[in-house]
């Protein structure tokens, strides 16, 4: 019976490999290879519910890639949060149509034939186009990319410092809060550093002002001067 059972077990493994063979799993290391050819993508999380039910179609979409002429992907957002705010996924699970490029968000019916018959028809062409702003190859997008690592990195401190510190979570959010403020405070001060160099103001500001004002009134009264001497000349005359 037990050998029965570990023979089934091998069987339904090696099925499983076999059939997500042709899908592609993509990380913050090679994602630009998107950029060529024709993609379908999805995004994903082992904690979401309705990723779970979308990978069996998901799956066996991807073993029609290769007759399709397409490549089909997956990310874990999990592992991949820089991709995550890159493509500003905000909803789980999100696909995206790509091509050469121009990506393009998936929003019909999640069904392997839907799949098939959206690549084969070129549904896509009535999807309007992800805008430049939001191309996730963008320099705008590649800094969300970092402030998304940042967040999940300050998550995952918090989850370290509470789980196994033993750090009362209220203190967890005080020293966060506390490195915030003195973060902002020393950026704060640098701007002003900054500015204040770029556009002196205070004593050398004031300085200069009264410089230009004392040289004007010195010409005021270099002027006035002359139309005197001017003026007695001709009396004299």
């Amino acid at each position: 019976m037990q050998m029965r059972s570990a023979v089934v077990l091998l069987a339904l493994i090696g099925a499983t490999a076999a059939a997500s063979k042709n899908l592609v799993t993509l990380q913050e290391e090679n994602w630009t290879q998107l950029l060529k050819g024709e993609w379908m993508l999805e995004f994903h999380a082992p904690w979401c519910p309705a990723c779970k039910d979308l990978q069996k179609a998901w799956t066996a979409f991807a073993d029609f890639a290769p007759d399709l002429k397409i490549k089909v992907a997956e990310v874990d957002v999990t592992k991949n949060p820089g991709l995550s705010g890159r493509f500003l996924v905000t909803a789980l699970p999100t696909i995206y149509h790509v091509k050469d490029g121009v990506f393009r968000v998936y929003s019909g019916s999640r069904d392997k034939n839907d799949f098939i018959s959206f690549v084969e028809d070129r549904r896509w062409r009535t999807i309007d186009a992800v805008p430049d702003y939001k191309h996730p190859n963008s320099a705008q997008m590649g800094v969300v990319a970092v402030f998304f690592k940042l967040s999940m990195a300050v998550r995952d401190l918090h989850n370290t410092l509470v789980e196994e510190k033993g750090i009362p979570s209220w203190a967890s959010y005080s020293i966060f809060a506390g490195v915030t403020l003195l973060l902002g405070c020393v950026l704060g001060f640098l701007i002003v550093l900054v500015i204040d160099q770029v556009f002196p103001t205070g004593s050398i500001g004031s300085a200069e002002k009264k410089d230009k004002k004392g040289g004007e009134k010195k010409g005021e009264k270099k002027e006035e001067k002359k139309k005197e001497d001017k003026t007695e000349n001709k009396k004299t005359k």
